[in-house]
């Protein structure tokens, strides 16, 4: 192979890297998982109530699981997303930033697998120039997590 071929491999390499790396999450560590010690029905259950005892509401449960096994697919693993939203939150963030409206309303997921139940949410990002929006934004997070902690507790 001639050095021209080399430089070609090697530049289409790294095209091909380069465009790799432009597609990842710029911040995968916003999504957190925890495993549930309880069933899925419990965890469930569990996560209703945390919910509320934060002062949020739910408005809306997207259950995928059960679609799924509708359609077909009766042994597929039972998943769900939780949609909610305290709007005393929703206003004092669409003050601090119209474009926060896109990380609302705030989710948590819970899904059967292979390890048992999986509870899940993705945190807002705390890592921005913006002092008020990084600090609301950690407030969430605390929020997210502490429903979390109380719902596999």
């Amino acid at each position: 192979m001639t050095l021209l071929n080399h430089l070609k491999t090697l530049a289409v390499f790294s095209f091909g890297m380069a465009c790799i790396i432009a597609c990842q999450p710029t911040n995968t560590n916003r999504i957190i998982e925890k495993h549930s010690p309880y069933n899925y029905q419990e965890t469930l259950l569990n996560l209703d109530i945390a919910i509320s005892e934060h002062n949020y509401r739910i408005i809306h449960k997207s259950d995928i699981g059960a679609a799924i096994r509708e359609r077909g697919d009766e042994s597929f693993p039972l998943s769900v997303v939780i949609s909610f939203c305290n709007i005393s939150y929703a206003k004092e963030m669409m003050l601090i930033n119209e474009q926060l409206i896109n990380d609302m309303p705030c989710i948590i997921t819970v899904r059967e697998s292979d390890n048992g139940v999986i509870i899940g949410t993705r945190l807002m990002d705390e890592q921005i120039d913006n002092k008020q929006q990084a600090e609301f934004a950690k407030r969430i997070n605390d929020n997210l997590i502490k429903i979390m902690e109380a719902t596999i507790l």
